[in-house]
């Protein structure tokens, strides 16, 4: 049971960080939060020491949790610069990766295909998935210089816990770009693989802000019916 409520409290709290229900730097308090989520202090402390590990929050001595300095300009400038320069370390990767990076990229999409069939108990599959799939991508594009920039990109706490409010459709749909990627890998076609992540990113960037915004739309409705008096 205190299992259960520790789990209900941080899979509550990480889908109202991804998706913008509290302002980077707003202070989470296990009171109020235990309150309204209706539990302990116990499962919600945990929770938020859970989010802090993540990276979706911050634990700073006489400043209590905060959620992390993450704005929607901050998302929408690490899509943009993804946009321009991943798609240049695809099409590096595909002409030089070979049948050893075709391989990398297969096993991942696996991997992807296999928490997709699990539901939301295969999600964090999913995102370690796709960090492989970005990350083999990389390595195999050759140049030092975008592997240290745009690893951080990929990496970044917000945009790796984006899966966790995505739909099941959406999760097929970039399984499929994936494969398409690795068909282009496997063709040794340039061009195809940056014209394939070009897409991947731009919808990727395009649904993760559109949830961003019906989930604060969603929240501030359910706020507005907590706060009127009974008719």
């Amino acid at each position: 049971m205190q299992q259960h409520g520790r789990d209900k409290a941080y899979e509550t709290l990480r889908q109202r960080v991804v998706g913008g229900h509290y302002s980077p730097g707003s202070q989470l308090k296990e009171e109020p939060l235990a309150r309204e989520l209706g539990l302990s202090r116990t499962p919600v402390r945990a929770a938020l020491r859970r989010l802090v590990d993540d990276g979706l929050a911050t634990d700073s001595a006489g400043q209590g949790i905060r959620v992390a300095e993450w704005s929607d300009w901050d998302v929408e400038e690490t899509f943009q610069l993804r946009m321009l320069l991943e798609p240049h370390a695809s099409f590096l990767a595909a002409t030089r990766g070979g049948p050893a990076l075709v391989e990398r990229l297969e096993a991942s999409n696996r991997m992807m295909a296999e928490g997709i069939a699990k539901g939301e108990d295969g999600i964090a599959e999913v995102q370690e998935a796709n960090r492989d799939f970005h990350h083999a991508l990389l390595e195999a594009s050759g140049s030092p210089r975008l592997r240290t920039i745009l690893e951080t990109m990929i990496d970044m706490p917000i945009i790796k816990r984006s899966f966790y409010i995505a739909t099941p459709h959406e999760l097929e749909q970039s399984l499929s770009h994936h494969r398409d990627l690795t068909f282009a890998a496997s063709a040794a076609d340039g061009e195809m693989a940056r014209q394939v992540m070009q897409l991947h990113l731009r919808m990727s960037h395009r649904r993760f802000m559109q949830h961003r915004s019906e989930y604060r739309q969603d929240a501030s409705e359910a706020n507005g019916k907590k706060s009127s008096p009974a008719g």
